[in-house]
């Protein structure tokens, strides 16, 4: 038997995410010599471990890659990146207002600089976990914050108020897609070529095994209403997932380069 070598992933619990990495969570891809050990955090928490250089192969906002580039390398397939998939500004009752408090799933976060990049001023920020942040907006009358994941299909029906589409903003003003959340593998490792296939294989397997990996995806949503899950996976998980392409790529780019300037 040959050694194995004990690989960390650190993936979110959103659909995206199980989704793409369903064939490699059910063991139905070969992964040679390399044995995973998977590890399920909200977004904030994943950028932060990639800060520290934690674990092996981590899903991080594009964000934060700045933070971490000493030690990861970015994949080209795996993350969430498109059109019309960004994050949202809600209100719960009330206007827009740069003076109040607007709750943030995360300093690392895309959402955090997309706002940035919308507000173009200071502002009053709390960062919270996006579930938490997500329950509190919906609690507290007056509130406004940044809302990513699935609740972009639920939040009207929450009674919720859309302010700004910061997605929306970021495509009107760039002309690119929006970068949102990339795979990284540590670039001491030496396993940057097996994860890209690993990766490339697992989404191919769910794509013939919807069914399966959709069971999958619904075992750790957020949200359990099948059409919500299933929007999810069909707005996330898309032709940039399978590989970012010169037109992916070129996005990443421009957002990197603004991102450092900003």
């Amino acid at each position: 038997m040959p050694n194995t070598h004990k690989i960390t992933l650190g993936i979110s619990p959103c659909p995206n995410d199980i989704y793409i990495f369903s064939g490699l969570l059910l063991g139905e891809v070969p992964t040679g010599d390399l044995a995973f050990t998977t590890r399920f955090e909200d977004i904030e928490t994943l950028n932060l471990l990639a800060q520290q250089g934690q674990i092996d192969v981590v899903k991080i906002s594009y964000a934060n890659y700045v933070h971490c580039a000493a030690h990861y390398e970015l994949l080209p397939r795996g993350g969430a990146l498109g059109r019309g998939v960004g994050p949202l500004l809600l209100s719960n009752g009330g206007e827009w207002s740069p003076d109040r408090e607007i709750l943030v799933p995360g300093e690392y976060t895309t959402a955090n600089f997309l706002l940035d990049y919308y507000v173009q001023q200071p502002v009053r920020k709390r960062f919270l976990p996006f579930d938490t942040l997500y329950a509190e907006l919906c609690a507290m009358p007056g509130s406004q914050g940044v809302v990513i994941h699935e609740k972009r299909f639920t939040f009207a029906a929450d009674g919720l108020t859309l302010l700004q589409d910061l997605g929306s903003h970021w495509e009107q003003k760039t002309g690119y897609a929006i970068p949102l959340g990339a795979i990284a593998v540590r670039r001491e490792s030496g396993i940057y070529e097996a994860i890209d296939a690993i990766a490339a294989q697992s989404l191919q397997w769910a794509k013939t095994h919807h069914e399966a990996a959709f069971a999958l995806c619904r075992q750790y949503a957020q949200d359990l209403t099948e059409g919500v899950v299933q929007a999810h996976i069909g707005l996330y998980v898309n032709d940039y997932s399978e590989h970012l392409g010169a037109e992916g790529t070129a996005a990443v780019d421009y957002f990197l380069d603004q991102q450092r300037k900003f």
